[in-house]
C-alpha cells in the first residue's frame, strides 16, 4: 500500500523525466489528471522535454460553481454539446433485464456513450470490417485498443489500425476530473492509479495530519533543491522522489 501512495504523490509533485535535446525518444506523456487540469508543461533550456509542470491555482476557484474544459458553468446549466461530447459516459452500475442479440450489431456515433440503434441480418453483410488487437469488428462498432487504454476507437470504412493516437477514428478518452472530482483537488488530494498515470484514476488520497514524509526514493537526499522543484501535499514539503506514508 505505501508503494502505491508513494508513487501517486510523486505523480503530484508535477515531474516529469528530463530528455537531452539529442534524444530521439518521444517525451513521457504527462499523467492523466496534468492534462485534464491544464497543467503546462516547463522545459529547461538544452532540453527537448519537460522536467515539471506547472498547473493552474485551482484553490480559489468558486465552489457554487463547474467548472470543465477551460469554461465556466453556473448552478442548474448543462454543458456545451462539444464538452459533453468529452464527457459522455460515466461509470455506473445499473441492472437490467437486457439479452444482448447476437443476430445484430450496435450501433454508436463517434462520440456518443450508448448506442443509437442496431443493425441486423442481413443487413450486417453490407457493414465495413474493421480489425484491432485479432479481433473482428463491424462498421459502427466501438473499439478499445490493448496498447493505448485510454483510448476508444470507431470502426468505420478505412480504418487504419497501424496507429491509435492521431487516428481520426481514434480519441482519448476524458476522465472528467475536474467534474467528478473537483472537491478531491481542492483539498490538494492526489489521485491513485492502477498500473499507468495514462488513464482514469482509480481512488484518491487526501492529505492527513499523521503523515509523514518517506524519503528512500529522493534521487540525492543531500544536494540543495531548486524551490520550483518540491511539491506541497498537506502540510507536507517533498522533495522529487519522496513518499508518504
Amino acid at each position: 500500500m505505501l508503494r502505491k501512495l508513494a508513487v501517486a504523490v510523486i505523480l503530484l509533485c508535477s515531474m516529469a523525466l528530463i530528455c537531452n535535446a539529442e534524444d530521439t525518444e518521444p517525451c513521457p506523456a504527462p499523467p492523466k489528471h496534468y492534462a485534464e487540469l491544464g497543467c503546462m508543461p516547463i522545459k529547461d533550456e538544452g532540453h527537448r522535454c519537460p522536467n515539471r509542470y506547472e498547473c493552474p491555482q485551482l484553490t480559489d476557484r468558486d465552489g457554487q460553481k463547474c467548472y470543465f474544459n477551460g469554461n465556466i458553468y453556473e448552478p442548474g446549466t448543462s454543458l456545451s454539446q462539444s464538452d459533453q461530447e468529452l464527457v459522455s459516459c460515466s461509470p455506473a452500475c445499473r441492472c437490467l433485464n437486457y439479452t444482448s442479440d447476437d443476430s445484430c450489431v450496435y450501433q454508436y456515433k463517434p462520440a456518443g456513450c450508448c448506442s443509437s440503434g442496431k443493425v441486423c441480418g442481413k443487413e450486417m453483410d453490407k457493414l465495413a470490417e474493421c480489425y484491432l488487437d485479432g479481433e473482428k469488428y463491424l462498421e459502427g462498432q466501438k473499439m478499445y485498443p490493448n496498447e493505448e487504454s485510454c483510448y476508444s476507437c470507431h470502426c468505420q470504412k478505412g480504418f487504419d489500425n497501424s496507429t491509435i493516437v492521431g487516428n481520426p477514428n481514434c480519441r482519448e478518452i476524458n476522465c472528467g476530473i475536474e467534474l467528478h472530482n473537483a472537491g478531491r483537488v481542492a483539498q490538494g488530494c492526489i489521485p491513485i492509479y492502477f498500473g499507468t498515470d495514462r488513464c482514469c484514476p482509480i481512488s484518491w488520497r487526501c492529505p492527513d495530519d499523521a503523515d509523514t514524509v518517506i524519503v528512500e526514493g529522493r534521487l540525492d537526499v543531500d544536494v540543495s533543491v531548486d524551490p520550483k522543484m518540491k511539491c506541497t501535499f498537506g502540510k507536507l514539503n517533498l522533495n522529487v522522489g519522496d513518499g508518504v506514508s
